[in-house]
């Protein structure tokens, strides 16, 4: 295959998550022999990295050590220059930083970046909060395109000077439903009788996720429908999950209750489920939203980020306020109370995820950038470094081009 437009993809680490997973499909999807494509992961190792050796045509894996490793940024920049990218498409808040500077200083004809969520977590203090503006602010200066996955991060990254955002909806494949057999095997394996409803949540035991709350909604589901389970399955934080089994254990749900860890078939515990859960206190656009509402399964979910883009309230499933359990669990009951409504909400759910949502527009959405003109390169910018600084290590640049093409 000759002459294809090279495209270069900067990712932090390639650890299962809904960006890195969008972006393997992504790669998966392109027009083969229009495109050759180059991973450049800033952190070694990862749970996807072999997926993506196995689709990209290279992959690079650089050792970053710390948060602004200066080294690595240096090797990102040596790898873009050597390759000659058409595009340099980063995704994700410290790719973003480094994989665009790097970019710009290549002398890249495009610079994409894509924010995929709305950068808040319970854990941040306001210092790194005002930080990640800060740093957000200026990677939008030195990009050609800023991408986002929902008019939710469109809306906040507009506060930060991204005012031009495209937006990008996530992409999902099409498949069927899993057969009675496989359902019923997955019944088996968790211990659960045939006639009991199942709630699924595929979520990383994380506390943006608030799966507190989905334990306290679950404890109040119980009292009114005894036999009901609760499934939840993803990797995470070690002591966010031991919080929320102690949780468990006061609530005395504990034996209703499975935390299956990381699994690879996601979707059929989706289709598993009468009824799919998401509690977050922040979301961009869930892709486990859309994979339930790909396997015909309603939704209950906090109305955050993107999430009332996917599901409308009342059609798709149901939409409630972040951190209220009393409202989670009465649309739950509410769902299991009325089996009709229940199957109605999961037939118009995959309709939407089928029609709205497939990974062709994605690609087609994506690739439409790659093929508009490139915007004037930026040239003699002034590096912003004090000269105390240039004094003492005897560097003294009189721009970033001249700089970068001495790195």
């Amino acid at each position: 295959m000759q002459n294809r437009t090279e495209i270069v993809y900067v990712i932090p680490r390639p650890e299962i998550g809904g960006a890195e997973k969008q972006l393997l499909r992504l790669i998966e999807h392109l027009d083969q022999r229009r495109y050759r494509s180059t991973v450049i992961c800033l952190d070694g190792g990862g749970t996807l990295l072999p997926d993506y050796v196995a689709i990209a045509d290279d992959v690079i894996v650089l050792d970053r050590q710390g948060l602004f490793d200066f080294r690595t940024f240096i090797g990102l920049l040596s790898h873009i220059r050597h390759i000659r990218p058409t595009t340099v498409h980063t995704t994700l808040y410290i790719a973003n930083l480094f994989g665009g500077w790097a970019a710009k200083l290549a002398g890249v004809p495009r610079v994409v970046v894509s924010q995929r969520g709305l950068g808040i977590d319970p854990r941040h203090g306001k210092l790194k909060r005002v930080v990640h503006a800060i740093f957000n602010g200026f990677i939008g200066t030195f990009a050609d395109v800023r991408t986002v996955n929902s008019r939710a991060i469109a809306d906040r990254m507009a506060d930060h000077g991204w005012t031009d955002c495209q937006v990008i909806y996530n992409g999902i494949l099409d498949r069927p439903v899993p057969d009675r057999g496989r359902l019923d095997a997955l019944r088996q394996e968790f211990e659960i009788p045939s006639e009991s409803t199942i709630l699924t949540a595929v979520s990383r035991i994380d506390p943006k996720k608030d799966l507190a709350t989905m334990l306290k909604a679950f404890d109040q589901v119980r009292d009114q429908h005894p036999d009901t389970y609760l499934l939840v399955a993803g990797g995470g934080f070690t002591d966010y999950h031991q919080d929320l089994v102690q949780l468990a254990h006061r609530l005395d749900i504990i034996d209703h209750l499975r935390f299956l860890g990381f699994r690879d078939d996601a979707s059929d515990l989706l289709a598993l489920c009468d009824i799919s859960l998401l509690s977050s206190v922040t979301e961009g656009l869930p892709n486990a939203i859309l994979e339930s509402m790909l396997m015909a399964r309603p939704v209950v979910a906090t109305a955050v980020g993107g999430v009332p883009e996917l599901v409308e309230d009342g059609v798709e499933g149901y939409l409630v306020p972040k951190g209220d359990s009393c409202s989670f669990a009465s649309r739950i009951c509410d769902l299991i109370e009325n089996p009709v409504r229940r199957e109605s909400m999961g037939i118009l759910g995959r309709a939407r995820a089928l029609s709205e949502f497939s990974i062709q527009k994605t690609v087609a959405r994506t690739t439409d950038i790659y093929l508009r003109r490139p915007s004037p390169q930026i040239e003699n910018i002034a590096y912003p470094v004090h000269p105390a600084e240039t004094a003492a290590s005897g560097f003294h640049p009189s721009s970033i081009q001249e700089w970068a093409q001495s790195a």
